[in-house]
């Protein structure tokens, strides 16, 4: 029978206190997508930053080409040759003015709740109200960064796969997408479904190179490819005549074919490397998989990349990002010294966060940190807000394939 009136005290047999698991720290966040924008050590693609307009206007030069230069009759004048001697239009260009979108991730920490303890305190070093404060809100903080991260990736993924964005997920309104114009032709359905092995499979990634070069007036040199496409062209019966060739390494990345240095910030960020290809007209194609999720606004677990889409692209193309202002009231130095007091950063540089994949992909100085406090005291709102754009800004310099024939 145990002994009531003296207990034992506690020690470290008696009671042993683990470290709590947080699965958000071992769960990281995709930016595959996002690396297409913004390089401009790799192709001038340009980031811009803007906290104080509504509006971006961004304007696309479409008056490129391939045409070369005409020989005319000596004592004539050249404009009177007929059709085929054109004025040069250095002027001609598209141009898209829209409101900057707003991604916006709040959470709440109540007064009273300030009173239990936090996962992972000490119950017998018990933290104060204002330590668990402050570690509840960098664990909002955190998670919203997290979130609004992926939603770029989901965002930066629509614009290389269709051409536009979305300002508002879901919508089929035009006048909330941000339109890049991409020639119609380059996003297209194959003739016959890439499941039957007997498919011209490399005929039909020629074509896309092919397009690319006539309408991008530039040469492909990575593809992107959905899982079921992967495996499709692993199965092919041209593709695997070729492999047994040896004209392209399918299977691995060897130490004899490593990946290029240009593309080791696509290999960070998420893209898995599957080997080169050297098509039958001569184009040569880094390939690249794609097995992430996000769980989308209903519940449902989605592939950044589907299935059976194939992205054939030059990844030197330029490709702008523009960050817009948030959404509130500017920030006071008493603003600013009150958030620091109570969550112990700076808003203007924000946290740390970990496991976000990619160098340079999250900036700090691009989101915008704030709280408001209920009128009654009682409870706390910590908000984050980031308003991009991803631009395909040379966007015929992508052909998107859908490889499920209708």
């Amino acid at each position: 029978m145990p002994n009531t009136l003296s207990p034992n005290p506690v020690d470290p047999f008696s009671r042993f206190f683990a470290e709590a698991f947080d699965e958000k720290s071992v769960v990281a966040v995709p930016t595959a997508f996002q690396t297409f924008f913004g390089r401009p050590e790799a192709n001038g693609s340009k980031t811009i930053w803007t906290t104080d307009a509504l509006t971006v206007d961004i304007d696309i030069i479409r008056a490129a080409g391939e045409t070369h230069a005409a020989l005319v009759h000596r004592g004539t004048d050249s404009r009177r040759l007929g059709a085929d001697k054109k004025s040069i239009n250095v002027e001609k260009y598209t141009s898209e003015s829209r409101v900057y979108p707003l991604i916006e991730e709040e959470g709440e920490i109540a007064a009273s709740k300030l009173l239990f303890r936090n996962a992972g305190e000490n119950p017998y070093s018990r933290m104060s109200r204002q330590a668990r404060m402050r570690d509840r809100a960098m664990k909002i903080y955190e998670e919203a960064v997290r979130r609004i991260v992926r939603a770029r990736e989901v965002l930066a993924a629509e614009s290389i796969l269709t051409g536009k964005m979305s300002a508002i997920f879901g919508t089929t309104d035009t006048t909330l997408q941000y339109d890049f114009r991409r020639t119609a032709a380059l996003n297209w359905t194959v003739a016959v479904d890439w499941t039957t092995i007997t498919t011209d499979i490399l005929g039909d990634i020629d074509t896309a190179c092919d397009l690319i070069r006539q309408n991008g007036y530039i040469t492909p040199n990575a593809m992107f490819l959905g899982s079921t496409a992967m495996t499709s062209l692993i199965k092919n019966t041209d593709a695997q005549t070729i492999a047994d060739n040896r004209r392209f390494e399918l299977i691995q990345v060897s130490t004899n074919n490593p990946v290029p240095p240009k593309f080791n910030a696509f290999v960070e960020a998420g893209w898995i490397p599957r080997g080169r290809l050297r098509t039958p007209k001569g184009y040569e194609l880094w390939m690249f998989t794609n097995l992430e999720y996000y769980t989308n606004l209903a519940g449902s677990q989605v592939k950044y990349l589907p299935d059976t889409k194939v992205i054939v692209c030059n990844t030197d193309a330029r490709m702008d990002r523009y960050l817009g202002p948030p959404e509130r009231l500017p920030l006071t130095q008493t603003d600013v010294a009150e958030f620091v007091e109570l969550f112990g950063f700076n808003p203007a540089g924000g946290p740390s966060v970990p496991n976000i994949r990619g160098a340079g992909q999250f900036i700090p100085e691009h989101f915008y940190f704030d709280c408001y406090k209920a009128t009654n005291q009682k409870s706390l709102t910590c908000r984050v807000q980031h308003a991009p754009i991803f631009a395909t800004t040379q966007t015929d310099a992508i052909s998107v394939i859908e490889t499920n024939a209708p």
